[in-house]
């Protein structure tokens, strides 16, 4: 386990006193108060070093410590919380040995399942895809991060509905939220608008049923945040441990 981040994190630990949640009856507290806070801490709204207190989740919230506890424990096996015996819970830092083998993993997933997709591939199927990937664009334009964000989950997602292997992403979601935050740093970098072409040009050969350019264009999408990260390293090198 690697030692306890240092930052100067007050204005960010801050975070959580923002932290709400509308509970869904239908869901598990425990499973919704772990969505939330994964989704605070890859989109870095809860950076590494930030320190994560149970009791103040309980307060914020209005819950017991029972499905707190529960949820942290969750986002401790995903590796994106540290517990240190005798100091507290910490958002973990960005592991880059983690980000290296989970990227692999997503990405010869992925490409596994883009293979599949194409061969089932239709003018509804596009469409769909189209139509998250036009929202995406929207959410862009409107400056509404968040759902562009959202939209770029669902984008890939649509992929594995697409080949009727819903199952298998989960087991990419899992690897995708360790390499998220290095998403998140590299939209500051003008990745934005390039994540929509790239898109827009994987739908294009799916649409001319090559699924070895479809593969290509996927790779390479997938390749840019990665690249991207060295140059991070030097901003963001707190974050970031090897």
């Amino acid at each position: 386990m690697s030692e306890a981040l240092e930052l100067d994190v007050g204005a960010a630990g801050d975070a959580l006193n923002k932290l709400t949640i509308v509970f869904d009856r239908r869901r598990q507290v425990g499973d919704q108060i772990y969505d939330a806070l994964k989704k605070s801490i890859v989109s870095l709204q809860l950076p590494p070093g930030v320190s994560i207190s149970e009791n103040r989740i309980c307060r914020q919230i209005g819950v017991s410590r029972t499905p707190v506890r529960a949820a942290i424990i969750r986002l401790v096996e995903d590796g994106l919380i540290e517990v240190f015996p005798q100091k507290g819970s910490f958002v973990a830092p960005i592991k880059l040995s983690a980000v290296r083998n989970n990227h692999f993993t997503r990405k010869a997933l992925e490409i596994a399942v883009l293979g599949r997709a194409c061969l089932v591939w239709t003018p509804e199927v596009a469409a769909r895809s189209r139509q998250i990937l036009m929202r995406q664009a929207a959410a862009l334009a409107e400056g509404d991060l968040e759902r562009f964000h959202d939209l770029d989950e669902a984008f890939h997602r649509s992929f594995c509905s697409a080949a009727a292997l819903e199952g298998v992403w989960s087991t990419i979601q899992i690897a995708k939220a360790r390499v998220d935050r290095v998403h998140r740093l590299a939209s500051g970098q003008g990745r934005l608008p390039l994540v929509i072409t790239e898109h827009g040009d994987i739908l294009e050969a799916l649409d001319v049923g090559d699924a070895e350019r479809a593969a290509e264009r996927l790779d390479y999408h997938l390749e840019r945040a990665p690249a991207i990260m060295e140059t991070l390293l030097g901003t963001y090198e707190k974050y970031f441990v090897e």
